[in-house]
């Protein structure tokens, strides 16, 4: 017995030192394990890159451009939309085109036309009615444009100018009196006639102006209803601008701005009126047949 516990001591001691000399080599997960503690964990990531906004880099200079009488003028100019993104990130339905005046209406064509890409930029042309009455001066051209995140730019650095133009149209060409006497007097014309701006200049007053001439006897030839005898007024009365034989008179109070015919502006009406019969002339129809005949005009 006093050998076995000796023994006993000795394995007991041994089974100590045998462990003393296991645990230290032991990792140290071990001892978190233990204690609780870790050595690693996990984190979760979250980053945002942000949507870079396409530029306008680049529009066309417009030339100088008139009007077309009593109708619409296309123009048309290119600009250049650059997005570090990729030309798949330019909404190309969103290119927009326009110009722009102040007191007047804005010109735009919402559907402007992909015309070429080249690495990260897109073409757009943009074509644009103008219309006759619309001013002349300088427009701003517009271009603007969206991408996929809905960032929208613009560029207003161009300007197109569009030029003054003269032009008028009336109806109707003719004008005929009822049969007179020797002795009436403030004798209207059947018809008045009405003149149609057909262009952006505004027409001021004195600047529409009537060339008139003597009326010739159809039947004896050297009579004469003198020019002298008629007026043009701008209401429909006589009394108004007095005609002189081969000279273009300025209709006092006539004055057409531009505007659009169709829908009543733009419009002056003219009317003729024989103040009296000139003294001493034959009885017959008296006209321009074979002769000058008046003209009306606008400056």
């Amino acid at each position: 017995m006093d050998f076995l516990k000796r023994g006993g001591v000795i394995l007991v001691f041994s089974f100590i030192f045998l462990g003393l000399l296991i645990i230290p080599s032991a990792s140290a997960g071990f001892f978190d394990f233990i204690t609780g503690m870790l050595a690693s964990d996990t984190t979760s990531l979250n980053i945002s890159i942000g949507n870079t906004e396409p530029t306008i880099d680049y529009v066309s200079a417009a030339p100088n451009n008139s009007i077309t009488e009593s109708g619409s003028a296309v123009l048309s100019f290119l600009f250049n939309v650059t997005d570090a993104d990729g030309v798949a990130n330019i909404n190309r339905s969103s290119a927009i085109g326009s110009f722009n005046k102040s007191t007047e209406a804005t010109r735009t064509n919402s559907t402007c036309l992909n015309v070429s890409e080249v690495g990260n930029t897109i073409t757009f042309n943009c074509s644009i009615s103008v219309w006759y009455w619309d001013a002349n001066g300088n427009w701003t051209i517009n271009a603007t444009v969206k991408d996929n995140f809905g960032a929208s730019v613009q560029n207003v650095t161009r300007e197109m100018e569009l030029l003054l133009t003269t032009g008028m149209v009336m109806a109707p060409t003719a004008l005929t009196w009822a049969t007179l006497a020797p002795t009436s007097t403030d004798s209207l014309a059947n018809e008045n006639i009405t003149i149609n701006n057909t262009a952006n200049k505004d027409i001021t007053d004195g600047n529409v102006k009537v060339t008139s001439v003597n009326l010739r006897g159809e039947e004896t030839e050297t009579d004469y209803l003198l020019a002298a005898n008629f007026t043009v007024n701008n209401t429909n009365t006589c009394g108004g601008t007095a005609m002189v034989n081969n000279s273009a008179q300025g209709v006092s109070g006539s004055t057409i701005t531009a505007g659009n015919n169709t829908a009543g502006s733009g419009q002056e009406r003219l009317y003729f009126c024989l103040e009296e019969v000139t003294a001493g002339i034959l009885q017959q129809a008296y006209s321009t047949v074979d002769i000058q005949e008046w003209t009306v005009g606008v400056s």
